[in-house]
């Protein structure tokens, strides 16, 4: 061997090998401590892009079809928010026609990407 030069073992390599060994069986010994419910719940990038459905009851205060929205004064929306009047947009104008104010409807509400929208609703 010259001088200077570096001697060249395989420790370094075994070193390496070692460790990814130790990593997998350890992890693969792991067992979660979530619960049954924990593990159905949606997290992360996909729980950014998931809608959630919601129905609500309340009476139409006004609509704007140019916008397209309608002002309800609704009662709670269970798992959303409490009861109170709101300006809610509608999927599509369609959903206005033959609503005035004073009529008293239930709805369907989709929190998804795009915020909360009203996707369906029915004169009571």
């Amino acid at each position: 061997m010259k001088t200077g030069q570096p001697r060249k073992t395989r420790s370094g390599a075994h070193l390496c090998f070692a460790l990814v060994l130790l990593t997998g069986v350890n992890s693969s010994g792991c067992r979660s401590t979530k619960s049954t419910a924990e593990q159905g719940k949606t997290t992360g990038p996909a729980a950014a892009v998931q809608t959630t459905t919601y129905q609500g009851v309340g009476v139409v205060k006004s609509s704007d079809p140019k916008r397209p929205s309608i002002e309800i004064d609704h009662e709670d929306i269970k798992g959303l928010m409490p009861a109170m009047t709101m300006e809610f947009y509608v999927k599509d104008k369609s959903l206005l026609d033959g609503l005035k104010a004073g009529d008293r409807i239930e709805f369907t509400l989709e929190n998804g990407v795009g915020g909360i929208k009203i996707t369906v609703i029915h004169k009571l």
